[in-house]
């Protein structure tokens, strides 16, 4: 097989840092399973703190074995890193295992990428990078030991690209792709660096080498990402240094902090060259010629300890990456133990990953500058801080109030008696060894002066991090040192001192430090990150509580004035625990015997299931209904929902559960709950979760019993630190409520988010129907245990039939912010929602939590202008508080539209809206709804019209766009609003309306607005559209769904649905925004005041064949002010196979 890869412009390079091996051996540390050659991830709980007083809480590690070694691919970061699955030791067999993260702080474990399975990798998957093509997605490039111990450069791909967090990779069949050249030895030739496309369209890879007594980066080439040329002469090469690991190159800007891509070649960068060697990641800056293919260092590689290094402690095999999503270029580096094998193994794990750096070329464009990612400050607790504290000469001032093992500290050390520091000596050049003579304990005049961080309160145990200033003869000289040799009582530890010159002048600038410590690693960024020092300690007394942090200034005994330090900052508690926990995330349920699957439900044959839509929210098979319990929990978005795991028709119904990170994109996990106690064995139905105090989730859900009466339930998480939240308890005072004191047994369900009130009692309400009252029977709890029923209900309705699904939250009445659902003060407004007669209604009141009193504006079906949150296809709705975005999201079931038996042939059925954020209108009369932001990622080809003239009876195309699947917003001009027809005052009834006047029935203004999902000869469309009407001293917009026309195909519901919107025509025009995915057309109209859901199934206008016009058949011309069309991606929503279905 021959793989051609199409090469296209503006491709976006992506690295994937896996850090190299360190020569050491495998302990034969047995593990559970194997498969396919790979150890099968298994959850693993974090190791408790007392018994790991060096595992780290906000680095990364795995939870056991050994470990050295990111990526953005469709809003998932990804990191590959070398991993031995069988013990804490270098292995014989390397894999590469992998996480995913959202931030680059939080990670899940997913099941290992690369493992050793063929000739020419048997022996090991050591280091590399990735790259990716345009339009093929990323490609690995990794190092294989071959069956003879050679080393040899291999290829991977993912198997399925739309899965975003590329589980699953396929070896390419023509493996291996580079050999050893002439002159380089199969033991000296590794690590291929992320791939650049030069000037001449031409790939380019460096590898990194050892010939003839030089260092090099061994230069590939290629036209199609296959087969590779060695180029005549390598990148670059060097007498001065070893052999050459993890090699990296990219370009920097010279005028900007901001990242650029790996293959941006211009005037305005420099390139960077990284070598690993000498246990250290020494760089060079300078200038690269694609040309020549050459690369011109500013200064070239001496083989000392003046070469510039991107930390100067512990810190290897280090990867960079372009971060296009925050245009920044991030590094990581693989920091490795400084105790002994056999501490390693007793611990069970060895090494971790540095904190991701932002990195970016000096203003001086000598050398780079590193800072810590600005998300670390998410883990930002309280913060401490003191200003403009003078310290004595030889005094310690310990920083108090926060958890000194775990903590990020900033301070800013000002010298106002430069003049008194002493003369450095010129043979002093080394600042290792100066640091080392010169320790922490020894004084001197300007210094040491610094933290002293992991000490215990009579420091017989601490790490020094501390500067001292020397007089040179063109000026200071500023030393940075870490200073180990009393980190602890343990002999058998290595207590190397670290030290570098930072290039400042401490005339024009203060000095300033930050470190990052956690637990046994202290990262610290001296002058503003222009030099780094990481160090590993393994203190013996000065571990958790008994750990101190001190400020420290010890200088001779001659009297020197006094510095201050203008600045300290520290946070507590210091730092949350980041979240780092192993699980097969998605399909890799280990624990369930569940077999890995990358299929998507996106790939199902376009032929063969023209309905199924590309970004909404709907699992692979079978029927869903109601979304359930949607919330936010340590960054991960759940959605559970009503699911029957057995067919395409309602029965059987459990809680299935899916996560997101961002709402759009989504991956199906194991069921959360079924039938399996007396108190739901008929079905699990409908409900809602509630956040408790100390972050933890509860469900209330509603069961079927053995009677088949409907009781109300309460799950709760089995483990609190998995962020998924994959597996659910149930509790053993189940049911919590029962259909008593003449409630009917079948009227008794879906209970809602529960409130607490002033008096930190809970507030829950389930929906029935009590003597033909619809009502909302209220409960109150002080554990969530215990319930007992209040007499009156929040609210009832005897005009109404049962209530489904009903929801109450507060909306903000003077900000488009959402509110905390148990929020109650005179700024908000309390939302009651009922679902019956087939749509979602709600009411809007007042709440008083002193007597549970709520006092409506206008009751249920009061008038003829009920409130609705949608008036087409849109049922058994639910909201949920966003924290992390501040925001009320509300979801809705989408039903068919067609035959159970067409359901059945689909083999799906239901579908859930795009999330929207929903707010209380400026006039306080309304809710209004507009699809979530995140959306907008989808959309690509856009097409714009403006002032665009729609004459009377005129159709116009919106081409370039897949009309199928699509965004449109589109403003509508009046300029003749005198020729408005006069309303009937008996048309009260917006749909019967729209009914009556239909998109063909020709009207003054209107009908106007879009014809979706047509054919080209409009045989087949489904029109959306306004009509403007005249009353006694007003102006009456009517906005319709028509769908009487969608199909051809005579079986189907072809409902016209219509509203009227709240707006004046005279002050603003009329928009319309819709959104259009192959069997569905969600409409908000007047910006979201009116929204209209539509399913239709075309015969003839699907995929290619479906167009989007404009259209006005009304006798006024109107005017498009703006158009803005978007074709849409497809969401990513990552299915499973055999996934374990509940016994019922």
């Amino acid at each position: 097989m021959t793989l051609v890869l199409k090469l296209q412009e503006n491709m976006e390079i992506l690295a994937v840092l896996v850090g190299l091996f360190c020569v050491l051996q495998s302990n034969g540390i047995e593990v559970e399973a194997l498969e396919n050659g790979c150890q099968i991830f298994q959850s693993h709980t974090v190791m408790l703190q007392e018994n790991q007083a060096y595992r780290t809480s906000f680095h990364f590690q795995p939870p056991k074995n050994w470990l050295n070694g990111p990526m953005w691919y469709k809003g998932v970061y990804h990191l590959f890193y070398q991993y031995n699955p069988y013990g804490a030791l270098f292995g014989d067999v390397m894999i590469w295992a992998h996480s995913v993260s959202h931030d680059l702080i939080n990670w899940i474990h997913l099941n290992h990428a690369l493992c050793p399975t063929e000739p020419y990798d048997i022996n090991s998957c050591w280091s590399g990078s990735a790259t990716t093509l345009p339009g093929k997605g990323p490609v690995i490039l990794y190092t294989g030991i071959d069956a003879n111990h050679c080393q040899v450069q291999n290829m991977a791909l993912p198997k399925n690209l739309s899965d975003p967090l590329l589980e699953e990779w396929i070896k390419f069949a023509q493996n291996p792709i580079m050999t050893p050249p002439d002159g380089v030895e199969g033991n000296n030739f590794r690590d291929p660096t992320t791939a650049w496309l030069s000037h001449d369209g031409k790939w380019s890879v460096i590898i990194g080498g050892w010939s003839n007594n030089q260092g090099m980066a061994i230069l590939y080439r290629s036209e199609d990402f296959v087969n590779w040329t060695k180029n005549q002469d390598p990148l670059y090469s060097t007498e001065r240094t070893g052999m050459w690991e993890c090699p990296d190159f990219y370009p920097v800007s010279v005028n900007s902090t901001d990242g650029v891509d790996t293959s941006v070649l211009n005037e305005g960068v420099k390139h960077v060259m990284k070598a690993g060697f000498n246990s250290h990641d020494y760089y060079m800056i300078g200038t690269y010629v694609p040309e020549m293919e050459k690369y011109i260092p500013d200064n070239d590689f001496t083989g000392t300890s003046m070469d510039l290094r991107y930390d100067h402690g512990k810190f290897y095999a280090s990867k960079t990456f372009f971060d296009s999503v925050k245009n920044r270029r991030i590094l990581w580096g693989w920091v490795n133990e400084s105790d002994s094998r056999e501490d390693d193994m007793e611990k069970g794990w060895s090494g971790l990953q540095s904190i991701p750096r932002h990195i970016w070329l000096d203003r001086s464009g000598k050398q780079l500058v590193q800072w810590p990612i600005e998300e670390i400050s998410k883990l930002h607790g309280k913060k401490v801080s003191f200003l403009h504290k003078k310290i004595d000469s030889g005094s310690i001032f310990e920083v108090q109030g926060i958890t000194a093992s775990q903590a990020d500290v900033e301070v800013v050390f000002e010298l106002p008696e430069l003049q008194e520091a002493e003369f450095l000596n010129p043979t002093s050049v080394d600042p290792q060894l100066l640091c080392t003579d010169a320790n922490a304990s020894i004084k001197g005049r300007l210094g040491p002066f610094g933290l002293l961080t992991l000490a215990t309160k009579d420091l017989t145990e601490q790490t020094a991090i501390f500067f001292r200033i020397f007089k040179g003869l063109k000026g200071y000289l500023v030393l940075m040192c870490s200073d180990p040799s009393r980190s602890t009582l343990r002999d058998e530890v290595d207590k190397t001192t670290y030290g570098a010159f930072i290039d400042i002048d401490p005339r024009r600038e203060n000095i300033s430090l930050r470190s990052l410590i956690d637990h046994s690693i202290v990262e610290s960024f001296g002058g503003e990150g222009r030099t780094c020092i990481t160090n590993r300690v393994y203190p013996k007394l000065a571990i958790h509580e008994e750990a101190h942090l001190n400020e420290r200034r010890r200088l001779a005994e001659e009297p020197i004035s006094h510095w201050t330090c203008t600045t300290l900052l520290t946070w507590k508690p210091p730092m949350e625990i980041s979240v780092i926990w192993v699980v097969g995330f998605c399909v890799l349920l280990v624990a369930h015997g569940a077999q890995a699957s990358h299929e998507s439900s996106r790939n199902l044959q376009e032929t063969d299931q023209p309905y199924r839509t590309g970004y909404h929210f709907q699992p692979p098979k079978n029927w869903m209904n109601d979304p359930n319990g949607p919330m936010y929990y340590k960054g991960v978005y759940h959605l559970f929902y009503q699911y029957n795991p057995y067919g395409a028709v309602w029965g059987n119904i459990i809680w299935a559960h899916s996560v997101s990170f961002d709402l759009v994109n989504w991956v199906h996990i194991d069921h959360a709950i079924y039938p399996t106690q007396p108190s739901d064995i008929n079905g699990c139905w409908s409900g809602s979760t509630t956040i408790l105090p100390g972050e933890k989730p509860a469900i209330l859900y509603t069961g079927i019993d053995t009677k088949n009466h409907q009781v109300q339930n309460l799950a709760v998480p089995k483990n609190l630190s998995d962020p998924l939240l994959r597996e659910w308890i149930k509790s053993p005072y189940n049911p919590l409520m029962t259909p008593i004191d003449g409630i009917d047994p079948d009227l008794y369900r879906d209970p809602t988010t529960a409130w607490q009130g002033p008096d930190k009692i809970w507030r829950v309400i389930v929906g029935s129907q009590i003597d033909g009252h619809g009502r909302a029977i209220l409960y109150r709890s002080k554990d969530f245990v215990n319930w007992t029923r209040i007499d009156s209900p929040l609210h009832s309705s005897g005009k109404t039939e049962m209530w489904e699904c009903p929801d109450f939250f507060p909306v903000s009445t003077r900000s488009s912010n959402g509110v905390d659902t148990s929020s109650q003060d005179k700024y908000t407004k309390h939302v009651l929602k009922a679902s019956f007669n087939h749509h979602d209604y709600y009411i809007l009141g007042s709440y008083k939590p002193a007597n549970d009193n709520f006092s409506v504006e206008t009751n249920f079906m009061d008038s003829g202008m009920d409130l609705r949150y949608d008036y087409g296809k849109f049922y058994a709705s639910k909201t949920f508080f966003d924290r992390a975005m501040n925001r009320r999201i509300l979801w809705g079931w989408i039903n068919e539209s067609d035959s159970e038996s067409d359901d059945i042939k689909k083999g799906w059925s239901g579908l859930q809206s795009i999330p929207r954020t929903i707010l209380l209108s400026k006039t306080g009369k309304q809710l209004v709804q507009w699809p979530i932001k995140e959306i907008e990622k989808l959309r690509f080809k856009n097409l714009s019209f403006h002032n665009k003239k729609l004459k009377s009876g005129s159709v116009l195309e919106v081409p370039g766009i897949t009309a199928s699947q699509a965004d449109v917003e589109v403003s509508f001009e009046l300029p003749n609003l005198e020729d408005a027809e006069i309303l009937d005052p008996s048309w009260t009834d917006p749909q019967l309306l729209c009914s009556q006047k239909k998109a063909s029935v020709r009207g003054k203004l209107g009908p106007f607005g879009l014809l979706a999902f047509a054919t080209k000869n409009l045989t087949e469309q489904t029109a959306i559209y306004f009509r403007i009407f005249r009353g006694n001293h007003n102006y009456i917009v009517l906005m319709c769904s028509d769908q009487s026309r969608s199909s051809v195909r005579e079986e189907l519901d072809k409902t016209t649905y219509g509203a009227f919107i709240d707006m004046d025509p005279r002050h603003e025009n009329i928009t319309l925004r819709s959104l259009i995915d192959h069997s569905i057309v969600e409409s908000f109209g007047g910006e979201g005041r009116a929204c209209i859901t539509a399913r239709v199934y075309p015969k003839l206008a699907i995929h290619e064949q479906a167009y989007l016009f404009a259209f006005n058949n009304g006798t006024s011309n109107v005017k498009i002010s703006r158009l803005n069309a978007w074709s849409m991606k497809n969401a990513q929503i990552v299915s499973t196979k055999n996934r374990r279905k509940p016994q019922l």
